[in-house]
């Protein structure tokens, strides 16, 4: 069978079917991207996240504390009300040090087995109604921090800032 030679002066046409498939796969990936890139944490429903225009990202979520109007839960677990954070005076909440003294052990330990360094880690989201009382907010960075989880982070809705 004999080739049909092209002149350079002849127009081609395109096949529509193989540019719509590539355009499909290329759409398909940029939203698998996009929803790879969502939020790393679920708010809690009952609150009402404050708001940031900081473009930084946390890159791994080891715990959250949440505080909402009436309790502080770590990792869904209830450990004391919000009402007998605001009342005391002292900056640890010794129910809260309680729990995060044993997670952070058993966080060590992992580490440990793992061959990593144990005094790294420490990693903690706080959640917060962005009405929360600044004391309380103190107290519960304060309990982190004692407890050994001192890279804190806060769980915010991002705002879109323009550059």
């Amino acid at each position: 069978m004999a080739r049909k030679a092209r002149s350079f002066g002849q127009s081609t046409e395109l096949s529509l079917t193989s540019l719509m498939d590539v355009m499909t796969i290329i759409l398909v990936f940029l939203l698998k991207q996009v929803d790879a890139e969502g939020q790393l944490v679920t708010a809690a429903e009952n609150l009402v996240l404050p708001t940031s225009t900081s473009k930084k990202v946390p890159t791994e979520v080891s715990m959250g504390v949440v505080v909402d109007q009436n309790w502080v839960l770590v990792d869904g677990q209830q450990i004391t009300e919000t009402r007998k954070v605001a009342e005391q005076d002292s900056l640890l909440v010794e129910a809260l040090d309680r729990v995060l003294q044993e997670k952070r052990a058993v966080e060590k330990e992992a580490m440990l087995q793992r061959g990593e360094d144990a005094e790294g880690g420490g990693k903690v989201i706080i959640q917060l109604d962005k009405n929360t009382h600044f004391g309380i907010m103190y107290k519960v960075m304060a309990t982190c921090g004692l407890s050994g989880f001192s890279n804190i982070s806060f769980a915010v809705n991002m705002k879109n800032a323009e550059d």
